[in-house]
């Protein structure tokens, strides 16, 4: 008896700690949102629209119906909370944001201030925080989600991989997700900074299917610059170089090119492999000096010069011209920053907070005005360890064989 009323008890305590299915939601209820912009209207309220995908037109297991791969939804309210809520007067579906992959700012409300925007994403528990944030450069976020996208069928997913891909490939941006935005917000020993995009053509062409049945489209999308921040506001931009340049002392580049003039005038590339970046601060009797250190490791890409690469001092001499090239961009790039933005976005500020806490208490939170007036020095240093295939030029070994028949003719 009593083992039978044991085997009765240990069966009721495991179905009370089975988990049901109280909370769920079907997934034919949800509208999976891939991008969300935000936009400031003229009445002050914000606009939302929400990139939301169509499953039916992209599951690979079905033809095309024709429709639009993506459905934009659109609302307004005085917080982003409330435009969202309102999207329910509209669609079918409750909106799931677990699976976001873009969030888009336009300038004008960057340059108000985004705590108010980031403050509702941070809150709410349906969002993960490993999507990109991005500006939309001189225009409407809007429109940066309503272009279809060739290749990839999810126009916010093309937004999220071909950033990283630009990273990894050129640098003239970086990866910023939310989480990084977050805490360079917060850090107050560095400022946020965040990738620019545009709209090259017509938004509203763009997101007709008609822009992607051509090999060239012509409305399409484009990362540019980076947007400097100063705590939450957006106070200008670094272009390409300078943006480069960025990423050289923040060590992020993994691959790039850069052009060198020869002393013919035309142009040799060298290709980067490797970067080591080091940003160190020494403060002595109060007074504090800043540096950045940067090691690279590059290969010949191309060759346009006649130029003698199997010749040491050839290749001594491109190295000098590359860390010349190198030291001149980032040197520019700081001075700039110090004198027109005064915004640490480099992160020296969590330099000095490590290494010298008693001194940075002194600064009482003004960071950025000591920044501003701290001498940065700059040093690179460049090794060039390939030189391709061929080890002259085409055109060094074209003149050189042009010369060996004409002498042969004079024979």
């Amino acid at each position: 008896m009593r083992m039978r009323l044991a085997k009765w008890l240990t069966c009721f305590m495991l179905i009370l700690m089975l988990n049901g299915c109280w909370s769920s939601t079907e997934l034919n209820d949800l509208a999976i949102s891939m991008g969300i912009a935000v936009d400031e209207e003229k009445d002050g309220q914000l606009l939302v629209s929400i990139q939301v995908v169509d499953a039916g037109e992209v599951s690979a297991t079905k033809g095309t119906l024709g429709r639009s791969p993506v459905v934009l939804y659109q609302a307004k309210g005085k917080t982003v909370s409330e435009a969202i809520q309102r999207m329910s007067t509209t669609s079918s579906r409750s909106i799931y944001n677990s699976h976001l992959r873009i969030l888009v700012i336009s300038e004008a409300l960057a340059r108000n201030g985004i705590n108010d925007v980031l403050d509702y994403i941070s809150r709410d528990r349906q969002f993960r925080t490993d999507f990109s944030v991005i500006i939309a450069k001189g225009g409407r976020a809007e429109d940066t989600l309503k272009i279809l996208t060739p290749i990839e069928q999810i126009p916010a997913v093309q937004l999220f991989r071909s950033l990283a891909n630009s990273q990894k490939e050129w640098a003239p941006t970086v990866v910023i997700n939310f989480d990084d935005l977050i805490q360079m917000m917060v850090s107050g020993g560095r400022q946020p900074v965040a990738p620019g995009i545009v709209v090259i053509g017509d938004a509203d062409k763009g997101s007709k299917r008609s822009n992607i049945t051509t090999s060239t489209p012509n409305n399409r999308l484009k990362y540019v610059g980076l947007a400097v921040f100063k705590e939450d506001q957006l106070i200008g931009w670094l272009n390409e170089t300078e943006s480069r340049a960025f990423n050289f002392i923040r060590g992020n580049v993994i691959n790039s090119i850069s052009n060198l003039t020869c002393d013919d005038g035309k142009n040799i590339s060298l290709e980067v492999q490797r970067t080591q970046s080091n940003m160190k601060t020494k403060l002595l009797k109060d007074k504090l000096s800043l540096s950045a250190t940067l090691k690279v490791e590059a290969n010949v890409a191309e060759v346009a010069c006649q130029i003698q690469l199997t010749k040491e001092e050839e290749i001594m001499k491109l190295e000098k011209k590359t860390e010349k090239y190198l030291s001149n961009i980032m040197s520019n790039t700081l001075k700039r920053v110090q004198t027109e933005f005064k915004s640490d976005i480099f992160g020296f500020g969590n330099e000095v907070h490590r290494h010298y806490p008693d001194y940075w208490k002194k600064l009482n939170g003004e960071w950025n005005a000591q920044f501003a007036q701290t001498p940065v020095t700059v040093q690179v240093d460049v090794k060039i360890r390939q030189l391709g295939t061929v080890s002259e030029s085409m055109d060094r070994l074209e003149h050189e064989s042009s010369t060996k028949k004409g002498s042969e003719n004079y024979k």
